[in-house]
């Protein structure tokens, strides 16, 4: 009989050599490391598109279960008991797909679109409030300051909860957004969604500039989407309510056949949630 061996992959020798890199640092030594790291290959969102529309997706919102398993049917894209579209993050790590990349300091980035490998990552993990996490939530799972792609083993140490990548990207996020004037029809959007993430510790980034960090390029049709795809939504609850089926396909079949059994209450809530979001 063959012997059962273990295997190790390439790239987990990265993400572990990164990661006890930064964990053996009491003294913050290599925070500015962790910062060109960041610098280097994440990708955000541009500023005037988080003015425009600060909430990417507001009926999506992330459920690690969707996908299913272990005798689990893969219920992705159903609605989940309040309406909200339950997602594994593939539909929020593809939102930037189709749009150019503008590196300024990265030749092989700028101009090019991004590829595989890539994940989108929650800057926030957990709220100020000790409820639950940011994903959970649909006024935080594609809130724009609170994602960022950046590759799948760097992605792994934005994980690790409090540890200089996460503490980084936060102060990050915190300094190219927060500050920003949102339209009045969504600065109160954007206001209660930073009062529920806690505040990064700003001394501890130095003197950092966003003058060649990366952005995604959006486009006048990738924002008209987004809004499209929220009344889209708040047009079919409306239907759902007035005991009418939705007679096209609402983001995804299983989100249109699902949202009829949704209950009512629910789905009052959703549209309310939804009408904070209309395009000014």
């Amino acid at each position: 009989m063959a012997a059962n061996h273990k295997v190790i992959h390439g790239d987990d020798l990265i993400y572990r050599f990164l990661r006890d890199l930064f964990a053996n640092d009491p003294d913050r030594r290599f925070g500015a490391v962790a910062r060109s790291l960041i610098a280097a290959t994440a990708i955000w969102f541009p500023v005037n598109l988080y003015s425009t529309l600060p909430v990417l997706a507001p009926f999506v919102v992330r459920d690690t279960s969707a996908r299913g398993g272990r005798g689990k049917p893969d219920e992705w894209s159903s609605p989940d008991s309040r309406g909200y579209l339950r997602d594994d993050n593939s539909m929020i790590k593809g939102l930037p797909r189709s749009l150019d990349i503008r590196a300024p300091a990265q030749p092989h980035l700028n101009g090019r679109r991004m590829g595989t490998e890539f994940v989108a990552a929650h800057v926030w993990r957990v709220t100020a409030d000790g409820g639950p996490l940011a994903s959970r939530r649909p006024l935080l799972n594609s809130f724009v300051p609170n994602l960022v792609w950046v590759p799948s083993q760097i992605a792994k140490l934005t994980d690790l909860e409090r540890q200089v990548v996460q503490r980084t990207l936060q102060g990050m996020s915190w300094l190219l957004y927060h500050d920003v004037d949102v339209h009045s029809s969504m600065a109160d959007v954007a206001k209660e969604a930073w009062a529920l993430l806690p505040p990064p510790d700003l001394a501890y980034m130095g003197d950092v500039t966003s003058v060649d960090w990366n952005f995604f390029i959006h486009t006048d049709r990738f924002l008209t989407t987004r809004f499209q795809r929220i009344d889209l939504v708040r047009a079919a609850a409306t239907e759902v309510l007035q005991g009418i089926t939705p007679s096209t396909k609402v983001i995804s079949t299983r989100y249109t056949e699902g949202l009829p059994g949704v209950d009512h209450d629910a789905l009052r809530d959703l549209r309310r949630f939804l009408n904070r979001f209309s395009r000014a």
